[in-house]
């Protein structure tokens, strides 16, 4: 299977999933009454285990998501499961932010489950958010391919686009862009052949040097996925070549279930 988990996993309704945030989060503003907020991340974990398991709560910690695709393998490890199916991410920082969310929400899509919870102990008092999609595994297989300004310019940049195709076809879209690009990098060789560093100039005179992700010598790759204003995204992507000796780069942009395929000049 391309996608396992490190014990089973059962999907809750949203008013089970409810019941269950609601007697955790509870547990965690008793936490934050008690020890305060500058508590080290792993330490809030513990506790909150402890106390979820002392009320007769079931809970995996570190539960670990393993994706596969032929060789390649990458795992990632949320925070906490609570009763096979809840899933229960905490952090320690300023404020919770876009990253937090899209984390979580790709652990969602791992594991096929619906609705999360982020708990952040950093804040004057626990800040508490739902993070939560109806998106199927088969809705997220139903994707376009957008290829208006793509050019194949090499035949490793042929491999590069099959490759990507080959990986949505497995694991559909809305996933972490780092898993693909990690994918696209052990296929097209690995880290030593891949990841380059590459001189960044200004005006005839060297700046320095930045590692790259290159497809071929004088082509680099790139995968996001920016879904607000991707059009300034690729002009900064223009002016970030300008001071490259790269002719190209080949920009990857998973757009949810827009799938764009760019060639930057």
């Amino acid at each position: 299977m391309p996608i396992r988990t490190s014990v089973p996993i059962r999907v809750f309704d949203q008013e089970s999933f409810h019941q269950i945030d609601k007697r955790v989060t509870g547990l965690a503003f008793d936490i934050h009454n008690e020890f305060g907020r500058y508590l080290d991340e792993r330490l809030y974990q513990r506790e909150l285990t402890r106390r979820c398991r002392a009320i007769g709560l079931e809970v995996q910690p570190e539960l670990e998501i393993a994706v596969s695709f032929g060789d390649f393998n990458k795992y990632y490890c949320a925070d906490l499961l609570v009763n096979q199916g809840v899933i229960i991410e905490t952090k320690t920082a300023m404020a919770l932010s876009p990253a937090h969310r899209g984390q979580t929400l790709n652990y969602l899509f791992l594991c096929e489950l619906h609705h999360a919870t982020l708990l952040n102990f950093r804040t004057e008092r626990v800040q508490h958010e739902f993070v939560s999609t109806r998106l199927t595994r088969a809705e997220r297989s139903r994707y376009q391919v957008v290829v208006t300004d793509w050019k194949p310019l090499t035949a490793r940049c042929h491999e590069l686009y099959d490759i990507i195709h080959q990986l949505l076809k497995e694991w559909g879209a809305y996933l972490d862009p780092l898993l693909y690009r990690d994918a696209l990098t052990h296929f097209l060789g690995g880290d030593d052949c891949v990841v380059r560093e590459i001189n960044i100039d200004s005006a005839g005179e060297l700046v320095g040097t930045q590692k790259m992700h290159l497809v071929d010598d004088d082509i680099a790759f790139s995968v996001l996925a920016s879904t607000h204003r991707p059009a300034l995204v690729l002009e900064h992507q223009r002016r970030f070549l300008k001071h490259t000796p790269l002719r190209a780069i080949q920009w990857i942009n998973l757009n949810h279930q827009q799938i764009e395929f760019r060639t930057i000049q």
